[in-house]
């Protein structure tokens, strides 16, 4: 799971889709077409990448480009939903589930023209995702009852992989990008201004041309603010049914604009498929275009108190301890549940274009538990649940906490954002009907960001995230004690060293759960128990959420092979997630 931007306009309403469409659901594999070699594949975007290094990407933005340059030992068919061979072409899984066996293909090439092999693999698991100077979410997924997996070069096309236990979502994780050891190997080791050169590495100002992949696309051209541009790997090893090379298209061009105003304009095929999160679509020239609503989208949107209880360097706590011992009260949490008002929010934000949000796994995936406890808007329970817990209003109609402190705090979230900008507006109206006065101000991505991770000097923040895959392993660096995504009480971090972590029973609870879901293999057993896991989450609250934005897509007819999925991946990749295979249709 990633922090996400999540950034989507709306404009007047012309064409809307239900809110209550039918999930994807698995289905057979679809069948794809021969297509016509050549043309341009037009997108727009809000947000352009902030790195091209896959290891150093956080946020939806740069997976939407990552995701269509870089490959895995396998991929996960966003219809089917089952595991298919990438670079590997095939795989043993021993009797005790803890020795995988992958064979490469042969004649992989990178984009430079050189050959990937298992030295790449080992490469990138042990050197890059193992690697503590390297900041990556990654580790934390193939992480097995606290160790990291042996991984070894049995010979150039071989490689073997031993986990400490049986570990079910395994495979949900191989499809970790490989990455060039013959590029990359020197920038673990040199050094500029005390930081390895890999963590600088392919940022948005590198030379594209420096830039070597294994995916279907590579880095044609970069302008900041304005463009990225795609073009065809030639030595991209997939080829269509006839033998022939794959991509049919010549250049995939995603332009940073307004997604629904740019579709609008593409009448003359200036932007050719458009994903509208939580938007409507305005289009006039419908009987070009085919709209699909792929269901509630597999995001996260909510709101986090900060309950730690960390010192800074000169002793001091990062978040004041009247404030954090509201945070920890789950009654206070759970009153302030109580009083997001998910409806005004879905009605009034999102136009109708989203579903409230009960749980910590998506909608749309299997292991989705639909009977966890709920937080219907009700202002008088919120009230009664606080005064329970030894809040109660003076004479002003100002909260006040049971040492008589007023109840203030200080909610941010990214600049830029207008939903989330427009939801924070109704929580303070609300929240503030509570008698608390919330202060509310945005700030750039990067800052919350650090704030999260390294000061931890906030009080609430609204933020997303983002999951593109339905393995609820994935979310596990939520529940991980010292994760980077268990935002909620960041005590225990290794700069931290030596202070009390004070974390809760309930949070070793998750991720026992969490840990113990992982070696179960019988499906229905393991949805069990995160099932119980989502119970807990619920009941505790650590995150506040708010609701869930449906996922309309619009794509001009003259396309082929185009197919959307909500588990094509996160943000755009949900319409390329074939990329390779699409086509322009001849003009009549």
């Amino acid at each position: 799971m990633r922090l996400s931007l999540a950034l989507a306009p709306f404009l007047s309403l012309f064409f809307i889709l239900s809110a209550w469409a039918t999930p994807v659901q698995k289905g057979p594999p679809p069948q794809w077409a021969i297509g016509n070699r050549g043309g341009r594949l037009s997108m727009a975007t809000l947000s352009l990448p902030k790195t091209f290094n896959y290891y150093l990407a956080s946020e939806t933005s740069s997976e939407d480009i990552l995701g269509q340059m870089y490959l895995g030992l396998v991929q996960q068919n966003a219809v089917t939903l089952d595991y298919e061979p990438s670079l590997a072409e095939s795989w043993k899984i021993s009797n005790d589930n803890m020795t995988y066996t992958f064979k490469l293909r042969e004649g992989l090439k990178w984009s430079d023209g050189q050959p990937i092999t298992a030295d790449d693999v080992v490469f990138t698991f042990n050197n890059i995702i193992n690697n503590e100077n390297i900041p990556n979410n990654s580790r934390n997924w193939l992480m097995v009852a606290d160790q990291f997996p042996e991984v070894t070069k049995i010979d150039d096309l071989t490689v073997k992989i031993v986990t400490a236990e049986p570990f079910a979502p395994f495979m949900g994780s191989l499809g970790t990008p490989i990455m060039p050891m013959h590029i990359l190997v020197s920038s673990l080791y040199d050094e500029i201004d005390g930081e390895i050169i890999f963590n600088k590495m392919w940022g948005v100002d590198a030379d594209v041309q420096s830039i070597v992949v294994s995916g279907a696309w590579k880095l044609k051209e970069y302008v900041d603010g304005e463009q990225v541009v795609l073009e065809p790997n030639p030595y991209f090893y997939r080829k269509d049914a006839e033998g022939n090379s794959l991509p049919y298209l010549s250049e995939i061009v995603i332009k940073k604009e307004d997604p629904l105003s740019a579709f609008e304009m593409g009448q003359t095929g200036v932007v050719d498929l458009a994903l509208f999160r939580g938007s409507a679509m305005l289009v006039s020239n419908a009987n070009e275009v085919t709209f699909k609503e792929l269901g509630p989208a597999t995001d996260s949107s909510f709101v986090v108190f900060n309950m730690s209880t960390a010192k800074d360097e000169k002793g001091k706590p990062v978040v004041d301890p009247i404030k954090s011992k509201w945070f920890r009260n789950v009654k206070f949490r759970q009153a302030m549940a109580h009083a997001i008002h998910k409806e005004g929010i879905i009605q009034s934000v999102y136009k109708g274009l989203a579903t409230p949000q009960e749980s910590h796994i998506p909608q749309q995936n299997p292991f989705y538990n639909p009977d966890v406890p709920r937080y219907p808007f009700d202002l008088n329970k919120a009230a009664a649940i606080l005064k329970e817990a030894g809040f109660v209003k003076d004479a002003s109609g100002t909260l006040k906490d049971p040492d008589g402190h007023p109840v203030e705090f200080n909610l941010v979230t990214n600049a830029g954002n207008s939903l989330r900008d427009a939801t924070c507006a109704i929580l303070r109206k609300d929240w503030g009907k509570l008698g608390i006065k919330v202060n509310y101000n945005t700030l750039p991505f990067n800052v919350l960001v650090n704030q999260i991770d390294q000061t931890l000097d906030w009080d609430a923040m609204m933020l997303g995230s983002t999951s593109s895959s339905i393995e609820p392993h994935g979310g596990i660096n939520s529940w991980k004690l010292d994760g980077p995504m268990h935002m909620f009480n960041m005590g225990g971090n290794a700069f931290r060293e030596g202070q009390p972590t004070h974390f809760q029973p309930w949070e070793r609870e998750v991720l026992a759960l969490y840990e113990q879901g992982a070696q179960v293999f019988d499906f229905e057993k393991r949805k069990a128990i995160y099932n119980k896991a989502q119970v807990i989450v619920a009941e505790q609250v650590p995150y506040l959420f708010t609701v869930n934005a449906l996922s309309p897509v619009a794509y001009r007819n003259w396309l082929g092979n185009i197919h959307p999925s909500i588990h094509g991946g996160p943000g755009l990749n949900r319409l390329l997630w074939n990329s390779e295979y699409l086509y322009i249709k001849p003009k009549l």
